[in-house]
């Protein structure tokens, strides 16, 4: 597949290029010179990426994302039953908030929202997170906050908003929690198909004139995301 980035930049000017990343499209090289991202994507993910195209955009972008002044959120989909009750989510939403509680790998439905609080380790020659009980070298903590938005035929449609920015973050803590994101092999997923992570919105400061710049796209026109769109 052709990854250009004339083929995919959604908004662009002299210091920027927005891109709606499609699935299998290397964040980091498939853009070509003259383009420094910012942050990154998963290979298997899709959605908003941002590059800036000199080096003193690149600089004040970098400099944003270190302040906590470019903010993303992000679609996913877990597989997750429907059939506990409102006593047993509350019980549910505690255990779930609590750091690394490995008894809530066994629950079968996520709360309504929650927050995961996790160390990980990355294996380098796996290329994988790991959680960990406690801190130690090469361990780092994993903070993020998600809202569950739908629920469907076993499956889980939810926002997720990271407070860190951890290698493979979301998917290695869902899967730590016992709900690794749909078709995640690598993270335990029985499911066949792409993974079903999807950056869908991004802000972040203009490089030139400081104001905040708010963009949204559309999750993938794909199974199992259309389950979630279809019309009554």
């Amino acid at each position: 597949m052709d990854y250009t980035a004339k083929n995919y930049i959604i908004s662009e000017n002299k210091d920027f290029a927005l891109v709606n990343k499609p699935v299998g499209m290397d964040s980091e090289h498939a853009m070509g010179d003259g383009f420094f991202p910012i942050h990154r994507l998963d290979k298997v993910a899709s959605g908003l990426l941002l590059y800036a195209k000199n080096p003193i955009s690149a600089k004040k972008l970098s400099e944003a994302l270190q302040e906590g002044k470019i903010k993303k959120k992000y679609h996913i989909i877990v597989e997750s039953t429907c059939n506990t009750s409102k006593e047993e989510d509350e019980t549910l939403s505690v255990r779930t908030n609590n750091t690394m509680d490995r008894g809530s790998s066994k629950a079968k439905r996520l709360p309504k929202r929650g927050r995961f609080t996790d160390y990980l380790y990355k294996d380098a020659k796996k290329q994988k997170m790991f959680p960990v009980k406690k801190l130690r070298r090469g361990v780092k903590e994993a903070v993020l906050h998600y809202q569950v938005l739908q629920e469907k035929d076993g499956l889980a449609l939810l926002d997720v908003e990271l407070e860190t920015g951890r290698f493979h973050q979301i998917r290695a803590q869902f899967s730590a929690h016992g709900f690794p994101l749909f078709g995640d092999g690598k993270y335990g997923s029985r499911q066949k198909g792409n993974v079903a992570l999807h950056c869908y919105t991004l802000s972040f400061p203009n490089p030139e004139g400081g104001e905040e710049l708010h963009f949204q796209v559309e999750d993938r026109d794909e199974e199992p995301w259309r389950n979630f769109y279809e019309k009554p």
